[in-house]
């Protein structure tokens, strides 16, 4: 990789280092659960990424990575072989394999090499060899065995397990699978194309590489996914094609067209598997035998037959510069007169196999499902152009100039044009959905280090992995994830002795959830350890300045909030875990980008529920224009319950001065807008209002307004940043007559009117 690169080795090397971090992904959990579940299903899933993973990189010449990643995998060979039993510290070499990898990665993504990646291989490489040599008592460590001394010799059956397939199967996601057909449906119609060409022009063998090549990726990922049987297809046609590279003959005159054939059995195997089924081969034996036809037989067989000694044979092989029968005449270990008989025999072998050998009919099957990969940023651009459209649409149907007309045919093509332009953002939302399984299946590494660290025992519990959310959500809330994770595991849980003293189990528990609810994605992080201190927290608020008087009338929710004060930390000392007070700001910050928001619930003595509510959609939402006074806003239809007008019988003023709504058989505050916004009525007095009842966060109140306009699709625009955040405001947007609209944020107005000492009370099981 030292000569400049064109755009496709470039592309090359980015689709290898998404690929590697997928693997990752799925290695680490697998490494932890091989640390608390040594089965051999588990070893044989981890060997067959690390063995994955070298050959990619192997390939693309990243001589470090491979050889890190050939030291792991030799390793685990010993281990799943039983000639050494596993340690404590091999699940921790594993991991640190695996972190060396996530390095030479970022290495390779910004300068297509790994080549400063060389002190860090030497360390992790002679860590890994030196496990194996102690954990064999001292003895020389295992020799590298190469793969495949003689290219048309099938794999042994020791590497591939017969139970391993199924096992490994359950671990594959939906995406992973569907990444699979992608990827080999891709490597599969280049291979045929190169068939095809190489078919017009036997005498061109230069193709035949990156044939080979091509074949040799689509084993490695069917070897990689557990599917056993296109991966023995698929290797024996590699050393079909390794002995046409290497100059050997073949047995037949159209071996391309033969491929072909064998093509299509595992085009047909893809389309199985993007269909939910397995990768079963009808007839696969006979696939095979009509493969192994093609190669002709080697000359050192039939020399052997004459008497000559097969270890002089292999020897010469080894070194063979030359023919194989003439290096064995200069050494004096076989006779002209056998080798000119055995070279005899062999043509004879390969005309009888032509003759015998029948053209193997092709069953063109095509693909079933076609991928393409987006950039990031073209899917962006999409969004804010439907966002665009959505405006546009509004403005055309509502225009000012259209008000009091009849007009029956337009109104016809705009509920038309609406209809579309709705199908459309929301198709565009969900191809940006992805799975949080990566995000959570991330975790599980980070919970194994930091009980390591901390010295605690603990179970992590995902639910919900398949919650699809949106990819920029995903990369924002990773940040706060990882920050609640840490502080569940040090404040949290406690140590197994402290539990065991408080009658619980000493294995703790941390369950990380995702969940559709109420137009949102809730994320929660629950522990069952010894849940918030409030005391020590009001104690610490006191000292750092962060309230008044000594707390006594605020609520357990203020005091639970506490936490999210930027450099607020309770802990006694600074560790390598936490302590300096700035992850929970964090936290909070990251979801105030994406209009997220946090509610923390604690039990003393039995642990913490953390709840991060994220908007399921950041661009467009359905929402109810409202007036007051002769300013208009937004609504979101999702926190609106009913509308009213009240009945003044129906309202009730505290001897605080606060109004309440009766609402059948509750109470519930009453906010008036005019109030928040600073804007002059239409009138005072409630019963010529309206009141819209609104829920958020299990809270409910009654938010007084003059006048319900309509309801249309809004656009989400932020508010500049000279404004900045604007309490009780999400964002803006643009009305059909072009007149810009608040955007009203139930969840904080919430928040600016308990500023206004209006007093909230929980409702959640309330009309």
């Amino acid at each position: 990789m030292s000569m400049p690169l064109d755009d496709d080795q470039i592309e090359i090397i980015q689709e290898f280092a998404t690929e590697s971090r997928d693997m990752i992904e799925q290695l680490e959990p697998a490494i932890i659960e091989l640390g608390q579940n040594s089965d051999s299903d588990t070893i044989n899933a981890i060997f067959r990424l690390f063995h994955s993973m070298k050959g990619s990189a192997g390939f693309l010449e990243f001589d470090h990575m491979t050889r890190v990643a050939h030291a792991a995998e030799n390793l685990l060979d010993m281990i799943r072989n039983d000639e050494i039993e596993l340690a404590g510290n091999h699940v921790t070499l594993l991991c640190a394999a695996c972190d060396f990898a996530k390095e030479a990665l970022d290495m390779i993504e910004s300068d297509y090499n790994d080549d400063a990646m060389v002190a860090p291989a030497d360390d992790i490489s002679e860590q890994l060899h030196q496990a194996m040599t102690l954990a064999k008592g001292g003895g020389e460590p295992q020799a590298e065995a190469v793969e495949e001394t003689t290219p048309a010799e099938p794999e042994p059956p020791a590497a591939q397990p017969a139970a391993e397939p199924d096992s490994l199967q359950m671990e594959i996601t939906d995406e992973m699978r569907q990444s699979f057909v992608q990827e080999g449906n891709e490597l599969l119609q280049n291979t045929e194309q190169g068939l095809l060409a190489w078919g017009e022009n036997p005498d061109d063998t230069d193709s035949v590489g990156d044939i080979f090549r091509n074949i040799h990726s689509f084993k490695g990922n069917c070897g990689f996914f557990g599917f056993s049987q296109i991966e023995k297809l698929s290797h024996q046609m590699e050393n079909i094609l390794d002995r046409v590279k290497s100059g050997s003959s073949l047995a037949v005159d159209d071996p391309a067209n033969r491929l072909l054939a064998s093509l299509d059995v595992l085009q047909q195997a893809v389309n199985n598997i993007s269909d939910g089924k397995d990768d079963t081969v009808e007839n696969l034996d006979q696939h095979l035998s009509d493969l192994q036809a093609i190669i002709a037989p080697r000359l050192g067989d039939f020399l052997v037959e004459e008497g000559v000694e097969n270890e002089s044979v292999s020897r010469a092989a080894q070194t063979q510069k030359k023919p194989v029968g003439e290096i064995l005449v200069e050494q004096g270990t076989a006779s002209t007169q056998q080798v000119d008989q055995a070279l005899k025999k062999q043509q004879d072998t390969i005309k009888k196999s032509k003759a015998a050998a029948k053209p193997a009919a092709r069953t063109k099957t095509p693909a079933k499902r076609q991928d393409i990969r987006v950039e990031l940023g073209k899917l962006d651009s999409l969004i804010n152009l439907i966002g665009e459209l959505v405006i546009a649409e509004n403005m055309l149907i509502h225009n000012p100039d259209l008000k009091g007309l009849e007009l029956e045919n337009f109104n016809k093509a705009g509920q038309h044009l609406s209809k579309l332009v709705r199908e459309l953002q929301e198709m565009a939302m969900t191809i940006r959905m992805i799975p949080v399984s990566g995000l959570f299946r991330r975790m599980i590494r980070l919970v194994h280090d930091i009980s390591v660290k901390a010295g605690k025992k603990v179970e992590l519990e995902l639910i919900g992995e398949e919650t699809e959310i949106d990819k920029t959500v995903i990369e924002t809330i990773t940040d706060p994830l990882v920050h609640l994770l840490r502080n569940s595991l040090d404040h949290g849980l406690e140590t197994p002795d402290e539990r065991l003293a408080a009658g619980k189990k000493e294995k703790g528990t941390i369950i990380l959830a995702a969940r559709h609810e109420e137009g949102e994605v809730w994320v929660t992080i629950e522990d069952n350890g010894r849940g918030l201190n409030q005391e020590k927290i009001l104690e610490k608020a006191i000292s750092k300045g962060l309230i008044e008087g000594d707390g006594s009338d605020m609520t357990d929710k203020q005091i639970n909030n506490l936490i999210f004060a930027p450099g607020f930390s309770t802990a006694a000392a600074i560790t390598d875990i936490s302590g300096r007070g700035v992850g929970m700001d964090v936290v909070k910050k990251n979801l105030e980008k994406i209009k997220g928001k946090i509610d923390v619930h604690s039990t003393p003595g039995q642990g913490s529920k953390i709840t991060l509510r994220i908007p399921l959609t950041l661009a467009i939402i359905d929402g109810m224009i409202v007036r007051v006074g002769t300013s208009t806003c937004i609504v979101p239809t999702l926190s609106m319950l009913e509308a009213y007008r009240p009945e003044m019988d129906q309202i009730t003023i505290t001897p605080d001065g606060d109004e309440l709504a009766q609402v059948r058989d509750n109470f519930l505050p009453i906010v008036r807008l005019h109030d928040i916004l600073g804007k002059k009525p239409d009138s005072r007095d409630l019963a010529d209002g309206i009141l819209i009842v609104l829920e958020a966060q299990e809270t409910r109140f009654c938010l007084f307004i003059d006048e319900i306009l309509g309801q249309q699709q809004t656009v989400i625009k932020g508010l500049s940043d000279f404004i900045g955040n604007v309490p009780g405001v999400s964002g803006c947007t643009i009305l059909g007559d072009g007149d810009v609209c608040l955007i009203l944020d139930v969840g904080t107005l919430i928040e600016s009117a308990e500023s206004k000492k209006i007093k909230f009370e929980k409702t959640k099981d309330n009309i």
